[in-house]
């Protein structure tokens, strides 16, 4: 099956009898068994990591439908939903680190991973270093006893790209565990687990659901790194509501026409800004001149609607107000939905394993499903507007 077909035909109900099109909403805390005998054999098939439909906080058949199609996405074996993708991602720390291990983490990865660690697992006895985006950066920091490796591809905000396979080929060496977040592609541009990672990690919040209005987290595995993050997810009772499961069901069968439209704008607005006076630099890794657009193209199948810009020297400091001024831009820490965003961030404030060389501020660009001429004046707009107070 082609993706673009399984996109639309994986976890929907088998033919055979009349159904609907989308699998129904259950909504369920208690779940009725016929015999007590029954129960139990749900309940020790439940215990395997069988998907069953056993009690609401395990999930019902509208989660387990999500799980089946994202997992197909992914080219996995198994999936697990979780409310949010901070929940995602804190489920696969807690499963593969406890005191004494060591685990290190791309120096790019998502901010709140590392107040995460910083105030929840080290105080516990897990040790954690930061790399740089590299395979010479996590060799750098990479220990005997190190059991998990987190990266992100492309980094947040800065959107380096970082050679997957050579990665993978490390922790398989050392014996550890290759995690990636996978939220920029989608699931749908890069496919970590085909490329040697164990875990795939999505923040669905962003493009499964598409709409803004929705949070949810998947962790996608292979082998046996299934079983130390079920665990973990069953002991805490991390699930999700079997509507925000119903939304990212639909929202995957529009997720390849919707992202090749990010795509297509993105790699517009980005040329645009690119020739642009004003500006020092784009980070965008479908660029050719981009750093890691050769592991890019390698690697991933396309590109999303998220990148940075920064400002030329003399105009850096009106970061904020070149955002103030933008008309069909909306203000707002997430992305992945139909409209566009844009936001200032400071890269410097969230290294660790080497000083950020670039601007203080640049600028972050979600470009949504508006016209992309619109969006290219509104930008242009902007620029006159902080031309006028340097």
């Amino acid at each position: 099956m082609r993706e673009k077909t399984l996109l639309v035909q994986s976890g929907r109900p088998a033919g055979g009898i009349p159904h609907s099109v989308n699998p129904p909403v259950v909504r369920a805390s208690t779940v009725l068994f016929p015999t007590v005998e029954a129960m139990q054999e749900t309940r020790r098939r439940r215990e395997t990591g069988e998907q069953v439909f056993s009690y609401g906080v395990r999930g019902t058949p509208t989660t387990h439908a999500l799980e089946d199609a994202v997992t197909a996405l992914e080219q996995g074996e198994r999936t697990l939903i979780y409310p949010s993708g901070l929940a995602a991602l804190s489920a696969v720390l807690l499963s593969h680190a406890r005191p004494s291990d060591h685990i290190a983490v791309i120096d790019t990865v998502y901010p709140p991973v590392r107040q995460l660690c910083s105030s929840y697992l080290v105080p516990r006895g897990v040790e954690v270093s930061y790399f740089a985006p590299s395979p010479e950066g996590l060799m750098a920091v990479l220990r005997p006893h190190t059991s998990l490796i987190l990266a992100e591809t492309p980094g947040s905000g800065t959107f380096e790209v970082v050679d997957i396979p050579a990665l993978a080929a490390i922790a398989q060496k050392n014996g550890s565990r290759l995690a990636v977040d996978n939220t920029w592609a989608a699931g749908f541009f890069l496919k970590p687990l085909t490329q040697g990672a164990d875990i795939s990690i999505q923040a669905a919040t962003k493009y499964i659901c598409g709409h803004s209005d929705t949070m949810l987290g998947t962790v996608t595995v292979r082998g046996d790194a299934f079983t130390p993050l079920f665990e973990t997810t069953t002991m805490l009772g991390l699930c999700a509501s079997p509507t925000d499961c119903y939304d990212a069901l639909k929202g995957l069968r529009t997720l390849e026409v919707r992202l090749r439209r990010h795509e297509q704008s993105a790699l517009q607005v980005a040329g645009w800004l690119a020739r642009h006076a004003d500006v020092s630099e784009v980070y965008h890794p479908a660029l050719a001149d981009s750093p890691g657009h050769s592991i890019w193209r390698r690697d991933f199948t396309g590109s999303s609607g998220l990148f940075a810009f920064a400002l030329s020297l003399q105009l850096v400091e009106h970061s904020a107000a070149f955002v103030n001024a933008l008309a069909h831009f909306g203000i707002g820490a997430s992305w992945g939905g139909f409209e566009s965003l844009a936001l200032p961030v400071k890269p410097g404030s969230i290294r660790a394993a080497a000083p950020w060389a670039g601007p203080g501020t640049i600028i972050r660009l979600h470009i949504g499903l508006e016209d992309t001429q619109d969006l290219i004046e509104d930008l242009d707009q902007a620029f006159s507007h902080i031309g006028a107070l340097a």
